[in-house]
């Protein structure tokens, strides 16, 4: 079986991977909207959401472990290729959380990032990345 946090992982980037589709196909016309794409925050390549990555904006760090790594706000969709580049596209990333969130919420994250802790919160976690998911598959009749 696996893990309480590898679950989470798996609820939350189908979440994040899908409702950054979402967003993107509801600011086109209805007749051009197609809710299994969306956009790589870093680099903008519209590509099959579930083929791309939840990726974050603070990783998880050395120690292996983010006070921010299952907050939204830090978390987008983005093309494998960037995901993988980590520091090669830091400044494409924080652009993007400047233009989405501004300086306030990306200096509230890098502070929880060292202040913040998910243990003991994880189960509660999975149930709700989870519900949400299947929530919207279900209203945007993507298949789970």
């Amino acid at each position: 079986m696996k893990s309480t946090k590898k679950r989470v992982t798996k609820w939350c980037s189908n979440y994040i991977r899908l409702r950054d589709a979402i967003r993107y196909n509801n600011c086109l016309p209805e007749a051009y909207r197609d809710y299994t794409v969306g956009p790589c925050c870093t680099c903008g390549y519209v590509k099959t959401w579930r083929y791309m990555d939840a990726g974050h904006f603070i990783s998880k760090g050395k120690g292996g472990h983010s006070g921010v790594y299952f907050d939204e706000r830090n978390i987008h969709l983005q093309c494998k290729q960037c995901n993988l580049c980590g520091e090669a596209v830091k400044d494409a990333y924080e652009e993007f959380m400047l233009l989405k969130y501004g300086q306030d919420v990306i200096d509230k994250l890098r502070f929880l990032h060292k202040n913040n802790s998910y243990k003991g919160k994880l189960i509660g976690l999975e149930l709700y990345y989870k519900g949400e998911y299947l929530a919207m598959c279900a209203e945007y009749r993507v298949k789970p």
